[in-house]
């Protein structure tokens, strides 16, 4: 079962507490969202090549453009989840503030919320929708419903991902969100932390306050997550050679950039390589 297609005629396809295997060490390019809530069983996914442990009760928002990667999964892994067109997405998220989107890319694996059960029957709720397929506003009912529930998760996430409340925002959070978003538009070609002090017109120490408060690592360590992760697409899905790949990323040499690989990872783009079996020429 292939949860991450829909049927041409299919706009979205929901699920109610199906057992689900993923093919193992097989990279892909989501084309679809998906929201999956595990009932039962654990696996170990990589998204955007980074590394999550998945359990009972935890949550996944995965969306268009995002990597997606099961390095390993229980037989007994079950779930519930909805999938569905990027169209669909982009109708009901077209009001939401950019913290919403910044958020998700950064925290695609929630661990147990608040109000968990809430949350899974709200899914299985839309599983009633789905089936409802002679009804002429289908459609409608499902973007309404899937619009609060994506709106119930941000709210319960970010309370307890981050420990703060979404209704009472304050500057540093406000700071955050911006440095976020000047990372996932600006991570592949600028990787120093006075250029995003800079577009914020703030300092850097104030700006290592601020990302420290509000996730334990400073801003470098999630400049230099986010660029490593850039570099790993290409590595994984572009013939690009290395010296092509550092000079589309803005490094003076490559030299350097096998070097920051290195220092990041451990090994070599090459070594890089060849351990996802790509063939290195």
């Amino acid at each position: 079962m292939d949860i991450f297609c829909l049927a041409p005629e299919e706009p979205f396809h929901v699920a109610r507490e199906v057992q689900l295997q993923f093919p193992l060490f097989q990279l892909r390019k989501l084309d679809n969202f998906c929201i999956i809530f595990v009932i039962k069983g654990t696996a170990c996914i990589e998204v955007d090549f980074r590394r999550f442990e998945i359990e009972e009760k935890n949550l996944l928002i995965l969306c268009g453009n995002m990597f997606f990667q099961c390095l390993e999964i229980s037989k007994d892994f079950t779930a519930s989840y909805i999938t569905f067109v990027p169209a669909i997405w982009l109708e009901i998220t077209v009001s939401f503030e950019p913290s919403f989107f910044a958020f998700l890319k950064e925290y695609p694996h929630s661990p147990t919320l608040p109000g968990v059960q809430k949350l899974h029957h709200m899914l299985c709720a839309s599983e009633y929708i789905y089936r409802e397929k002679e009804n002429s506003f289908r459609l409608k009912i499902f973007k309404n419903f899937l619009q609060n529930f994506l709106l119930e998760i941000y709210d319960k996430a970010k309370v307890r991902i981050l420990n703060r409340n979404t209704s009472n925002t304050n500057r540093q959070e406000e700071l955050f969100e911006k440095f976020i978003m000047l990372l996932l538009k600006n991570s592949s070609t600028r990787r120093e932390v006075q250029f995003y002090a800079d577009e914020l017109c703030i300092t850097t120490r104030y700006l290592s306050t601020v990302v420290q408060r509000m996730t334990g690592v400073t801003p470098k360590d999630i400049i230099d997550t986010r660029c490593i992760q850039e570099i790993k697409m290409l590595l994984c899905t572009t013939n690009d050679s290395i010296q092509e790949i550092a000079f589309r990323l803005n490094f003076p040499d490559q030299s350097f950039f096998a070097r920051y690989f290195k220092r990041n990872t451990g090994m070599s783009p090459v070594e890089y390589r060849k351990s996802r079996g790509i063939s290195v020429i």
